[in-house]
């Protein structure tokens, strides 16, 4: 896993642990209840907990949890890629209170993507995007543009990814 630790004022990124499952996982049952992001029965605690240890294999991928005064108010997991230069692919940005429709959440993703930026040299970031999240308004207001959808055979839902590049 990819060691992320990012403090701004009273906003913290950081990489999760073994001990933050059980929060992520009532954190992540809470908003399915409003936003159904994962069928019923997808969710469960070893689901999340698979989830983390595949993250903590892999030495290019993320997850981490979002707090605001030591509040859990987020989750964002995804993974570097190198296709030619290093790119991010964030693939979950759960947030609470509709954060996304806030400027909290501008700052949660711009503090984000600086810090892959310097640490990492990120100069790609690209998102997947479920058709039922009605998000799009968010990506693009952040820099990203509309790169392609993705259709699913076996799904009723179709995502789409959105990519930003940063000069240089």
């Amino acid at each position: 896993m990819i060691p992320i630790l990012i403090n701004e004022g009273e906003l913290t990124i950081k990489s999760i642990n073994k001990k933050d499952l059980n929060s992520i996982y009532v954190f992540l049952k809470e908003l399915n209840g409003k936003h159904k992001l994962y069928y019923d029965n997808d969710l469960n605690f070893d689901y999340i907990k698979k989830r983390y240890i595949e993250t903590l294999i892999n030495s290019m991928e993320y997850f981490c949890g979002i707090y605001s005064q030591n509040e859990l108010i987020g989750i964002l997991k995804g993974r570097l890629e190198v296709k030619g230069e290093l790119e991010s692919w964030l693939m979950a940005l759960y947030l609470k209170k509709n954060l996304l429709e806030q400027e909290e959440g501008n700052l949660i993703l711009k503090n984000f993507e600086e810090y892959l930026y310097h640490v990492y040299n990120v100069r790609v970031f690209n998102v997947i995007v479920n058709d039922s999240c009605e998000c799009d308004e968010f990506w693009e207001k952040n820099g990203y543009n509309f790169n392609r959808k993705l259709n699913y055979q076996d799904r009723v839902s179709n995502s789409y990814i959105y990519t930003k590049r940063r000069g240089g």
